[in-house]
């Protein structure tokens, strides 16, 4: 469903379309809350990465290039020089900053980790060129809304903005059935979606 007709559902189903504002932003909340109830892999966004420069401590501001960004997946070197480029060698291991030192009190290479908004990555060589897998939130804008979950789970979108809605009109019978229903669409969403490969 579109934006428009999730919010035409809810307010059918809560009966108050002078709450249309509130409804909007309600649906909003919903889909980034359906999104991040778990990581699926129709979130994940992959993109090669050139940095502008060989180093062996390469840092990313990662929300200057994925505005949605929600979490890391995976980041492999790229060898540039093959046509079309190829990823090679194991993906890079994905640590805490605390995890960077090994248990001589060296510095790890071949990870890489968050810390603040700036994903470092520290190699064994020097190379510039990558592939980046990362996790990215919906794009929950009015003019671009964007969103899987709309597309194939829409109710469980719908129930969870009515269930909103009226627990702000103080309407707490309808809320609680409402969230019953809701739990049935997560529980559907990460039965088909937990797996990119169905049984």
């Amino acid at each position: 469903m579109t934006l428009t007709e999730l919010q035409n559902e809810v307010i059918l189903l809560t009966k108050r379309p002078d709450l249309a504002a509130l409804t909007l932003s309600a649906i909003k909340a919903s889909t980034l809350k359906m999104h991040q109830a778990d990581y699926y892999p129709k979130d994940i966004f992959e993109i090669g990465l050139a940095f502008d420069e060989s180093l062996t401590l390469q840092s990313l501001e990662y929300k200057t290039v994925f505005p949605r960004w929600r979490a890391l997946k995976y980041i492999r070197k790229v060898d540039n020089t093959a046509t079309p480029p190829v990823a090679f060698g194991p993906s890079l291991t994905v640590i805490s900053p605390e995890q960077i030192l090994d248990g001589y009190g060296y510095q790890k290479t071949e990870v890489c980790y968050e810390a603040g908004q700036i994903l470092q990555i520290r190699l064994a060589c020097p190379h510039q060129y990558f592939s980046i897998g990362c996790y990215l939130n919906p794009d929950v804008t009015s003019d671009t809304y964007s969103s899987w979950i709309a597309a194939d789970f829409p109710y469980s979108i719908v129930y969870d903005a009515t269930a909103t809605v009226f627990k702000t009109i103080g309407f707490s019978e309808q809320e609680a059935s409402m969230r019953t229903l809701v739990a049935e669409q997560i529980a559907l969403i990460k039965i088909s979606n937990i797996q990119a490969v169905g049984y």
